[in-house]
């Protein structure tokens, strides 16, 4: 073989050697691309469907003096409370809080981990501005679970803003400790009860425990009722 076909031989294949190089790039490029995107989507936060709470008071809803007072333990990343969340929850405020029957009040808590820890807190913090209702709906409409990243601080006050809330004092809130307190003054008294996984109700002392439908939690509250001569 002579030199100028050896030369060309040697060009081609450095040609096809560049070419097959080019395509690496390119495919990692795109996948750069698609990850990218996919950590955009990822980090993006939902909107909760509005909902309009009359006689909202920190964690609590409707009117003080119902002959039943209903109190929820609940854990913001435990699947039975986001269960309760999509099913029971609406009928339970329509039927029995905006009628005056029931006093009802939130309590989150703690027990699945640190994420449970951090979205609790910002909980209590949001209810520091008498927001704690509408800041409930967006945690549930980002639900997370297993400590994965979904209730991260950045995220968390990024739920804040998107709610409407004064995000330097929502983070101060969360900088003083009184969230956390709050968090752990609802897992004391919790424990007090021997409540120790959520969800929980404790409907005029008597304690239902786990995932009920609205028409489980119901037939409790109308005993209740019953009980009270309502």
């Amino acid at each position: 073989m002579d030199r100028s076909a050896r030369q060309a031989r040697l060009e081609r294949r450095r040609g096809a050697e560049r070419r097959g190089q080019m395509k690496w790039v390119l495919y990692i490029g795109l996948a750069a691309v698609v990850v990218a995107g996919l950590l955009i989507f990822a980090s993006r936060v939902r909107t909760a469907p509005e909902r309009e709470y009359t006689q909202a008071n920190g964690l609590s809803l409707g009117d003080p003096n119902a002959p039943v007072q209903m109190t929820e333990f609940a854990d913001f990343q435990c699947p039975h409370c986001y269960n309760v969340y999509l099913g029971a929850e609406d009928e339970l405020i329509q039927t029995y809080v905006e009628t005056g029957k029931v006093y009802f009040t939130y309590r989150p808590v703690g027990f699945l981990g640190p994420e449970s820890d951090g979205s609790a807190a910002a909980a209590f913090c949001a209810a520091e501005q008498n927001a704690f209702w509408p800041y409930h709906d967006i945690l549930f409409a980002n639900f997370s679970h297993s400590n994965g990243g979904g209730y991260a601080a950045g995220r968390l006050e990024s739920m804040a803003e998107t709610v409407g809330l004064d995000v330097p004092a929502f983070k101060q809130c969360l900088a003083d400790g009184i969230g956390e307190a709050g968090v752990l003054s609802a897992e004391d008294e919790a424990r007090g009860l021997g409540i120790n996984g959520t969800p929980a109700f404790v409907i005029n002392g008597t304690i239902v425990g786990g995932s009920r439908t609205f028409a489980q939690l119901a037939e409790v509250i109308d005993a209740a009722l019953a009980a009270s001569g309502n």
